[in-house]
């Protein structure tokens, strides 16, 4: 029969790889979606997608607090924001045109994904020595202690910010409802 003996793989750490290399791609093409295309609403859509791409990189990479702030902060916030300002401000199609600075983002794109192509042929790198100990991250803290450190010490900071978002949401729906006219007097 066959002897699969010389085969010697770890098939969690192939389908972890190609895991990594399916949604990295996916970022890839979500990113040059955003590039690509003339509906400011659909590059909006496609940004969120790559946002959530990060963030599922994030958490195979395991750093799960990165990714829950990746998409409660910009995905969710963030991007549903600018989806509210589009959709006040009528956002309209843009005429597709090949101008320099398009090719200078495809090649960019083109550079990151030639890059990409470069890590995972290479391999895994090495962590680096004594910066990452695991005392050292206990050291630091976890999610946990930054909760804890931004909603007691520092939550006043923390609090107008969120009031400076709101008046400046309130403030594009104002502007976006109604437009200055100038005001005419009436003759008697």
């Amino acid at each position: 029969m066959f002897d699969f003996s010389w085969v010697d793989f770890n098939l969690f750490e192939v389908t972890y790889d190609v895991v990594v290399f399916v949604v990295g791609i996916t970022a890839v093409l979500a990113a040059l979606g955003v590039i690509l295309c003339s509906s400011p609403i659909y590059c909006a859509l496609y940004l969120i997608g790559h946002m959530m791409c990060l963030a599922l990189l994030f958490l195979l990479y395991h750093a799960e607090f990165i990714a829950a702030v990746q998409i409660i902060v910009y995905a969710g916030a963030v991007m549903i924001l600018f989806l509210f300002i589009i959709a006040l401000l009528g956002g309209k199609k843009e005429k597709q045109e090949f101008s320099f600075h398009k090719f200078m983002a495809l090649g960019f794109v083109g550079i990151l994904s030639a890059e990409l192509m470069l890590s995972a042929r290479v391999g895994k790198t090495q962590p680096v020595e004594g910066m990452f100990t695991p005392a050292k991250i206990t050291e630091v803290g976890s999610a946990k202690a930054v909760g804890i450190e931004l909603f007691s010490r520092h939550l006043v900071p923390f609090e107008l910010a969120s009031i400076l978002l709101l008046v400046a949401a309130v403030g594009v729906i104002c502007l976006a409802k109604f437009p200055l006219k100038p005001l005419r007097r009436r003759a008697r």
